[in-house]
């Protein structure tokens, strides 16, 4: 017994001593393709960084997202979490109708004011009508299939305040949402809208803009993937969860995409289906991430500048049936006034449109004042 016991301390202390040795000196990957977003940069070691506690939160995070086998350890973490009776992994909920729905946290209030007041100093000197609108999460849309008592913030509230603090008007995205919280508006294992979702917020902002809303004859549905697996199934680590369908609704014919990935133009389309291939197949929907991006369509309406995260990648091509030009800036890449822009292109509406959790965090909105 005693050497039995030997030996498993033994092994045990091996493998505390391998497996951070191993984390340090294998080759680090900078993007994780499996979650779909930038790991953590190695600390930066300071006297500020050290005395501020900095540092070590940094260590604590590069660690976190480059120990070897991680996403292994994910999983088994997930599976150990649901035997034992509970319903989260990784700030991920294992809810009802076989769904993955990532919790929505209390904001930090600093930033809020700033990115409010960013929307608000855009409005005023963009020269042409400005609309805001936020995108509720399917933790509140769909908070009947949380597990009860599930923490998470109350979106509805953040929504309304922040929609009257930046004191622009727009759509009632997530009025339309909640309208048809019976149906399949999220993917399952992903935290963007479907393009079902996307279609009810398209006839929200048609609304707002005087716009007619889409007709059932315009829209053709079809099928291009029953294998999506998205970044919350990554984040959850629950493998038993069942892949999602992706749809479009809009055909491609007679619009024209200019994309710049890398600060050239290029020809793009409204849908890449070698992105099909890939892990993040939600990018099939205009190649993914970009600076910018424009859609041409022989739609005989105004011109649309729209200030956006990754959501509105699968709502541009309802939009395209009633805006002749959409013009997307992603401020995460595009570093340059909005407001130029606008004058630049010549055009005639701008709809600043995140999800909630997006506008809460983002750094990046302080932009809209150049």
């Amino acid at each position: 017994m005693k050497k039995q016991n030997l030996f498993i301390s033994v092994l045990f202390c091996l493998f505390l001593a391998v497996m951070p040795l191993l984390t340090l000196l294998l080759p680090h990957k900078s993007f994780s393709e499996q979650e779909n977003r930038n790991l953590a940069a190695p600390p930066r070691l300071s006297e500020q960084s050290l005395r501020s506690g900095r540092f070590m939160e940094d260590a604590e995070d590069w660690v976190s997202d480059h120990m070897v086998l991680r996403d292994q350890w994910v999983r088994l973490k997930a599976l150990a979490e649901r035997l034992s009776g509970k319903r989260e992994n990784n700030d991920v909920y294992f809810c009802a109708g076989d769904t993955l729905i990532k919790r929505v946290d209390e904001p930090d209030e600093a930033q809020i004011k700033k990115n409010v007041e960013a929307v608000r100093v855009f409005a005023e000197k963009a020269g042409v009508p400005v609309r805001f609108a936020l995108i509720p999460t399917a933790a509140s849309v769909w908070a009947d299939r949380l597990p009860a008592n599930a923490p998470t913030a109350d979106e509805t509230a953040w929504i309304s305040r922040l929609s009257a603090q930046t004191d622009c008007g727009g759509p009632d995205v997530a009025g339309a949402l909640q309208a048809h919280r019976d149906e399949e508006l999220y993917y399952r294992t992903d935290h963007h809208w479907t393009s079902l979702g996307a279609r009810y917020a398209a006839d929200a902002i048609l609304a707002d803009c005087g716009l007619p809303l889409l007709r059932e004859e315009e829209l053709r549905p079809r099928v291009v993937s029953e294998s999506f697996y998205g970044t919350v199934y990554s984040r959850a680590g629950a493998w038993w969860v069942k892949p999602d369908r992706i749809t479009t609704l809009v055909p491609e014919d007679g619009i024209r995409v200019i994309s710049n990935f890398t600060g050239t133009e290029t020809a793009g389309s409204l849908y890449v289906p070698s992105r099909l291939e890939e892990k993040n197949k939600y990018a099939f929907f205009l190649g993914g991430n970009q600076p910018v991006c424009v859609v041409q369509s022989p739609a005989a309406g105004p011109k649309l500048l729209l200030i956006r995260d990754s959501y509105s990648d699968s709502l541009v091509p309802l939009l395209s049936l009633r805006f002749s030009e959409i013009h997307l800036l992603d401020l995460r890449y595009y570093r340059l006034s909005p407001t130029e822009y606008i004058e630049a292109h010549g055009l005639d509406e701008a709809l600043v449109l995140y999800s909630l959790p997006t506008f809460l965090e983002d750094r990046n909105l302080i932009l809209l004042k150049r």
